[in-house]
């Protein structure tokens, strides 16, 4: 990795942060929980107490994944997977 440019690391890191935004939520439809950005960001680690804004690295990926038609946004603040994504995780 040490010869990767920093854009190909940044791509590399936010593929692995969606990947783990998308698990949280398949993992809570499994357990019939609802979550939000706060939760979210406790389990990724990136939730930052006590700064102006403690989500903002989750809310941008929500942005994106919602973009992309991975995700929606229900009830409150709270995130589930679009049937799309739902769709393609039966089949894997």
């Amino acid at each position: 990795m040490e010869n990767l440019r920093p854009k190909q690391l940044s791509r590399i890191g936010m593929s692995y942060i969606e990947k783990a935004i998308l698990d949280v939520l398949f993992e809570a439809e499994m357990n019939k929980e609802k979550v939000g950005p706060t939760k979210i960001g406790e389990k990724l680690g990136t939730y930052l107490p006590g700064d102006s804004y403690p989500n903002a690295i989750v809310y941008g990926f929500l942005a994106k994944l919602k973009d992309q038609g991975l995700i929606k946004k229900v009830d409150r603040g709270h995130w589930i997977l679009s049937e799309m994504e739902r769709e393609n995780r039966r089949e894997d």
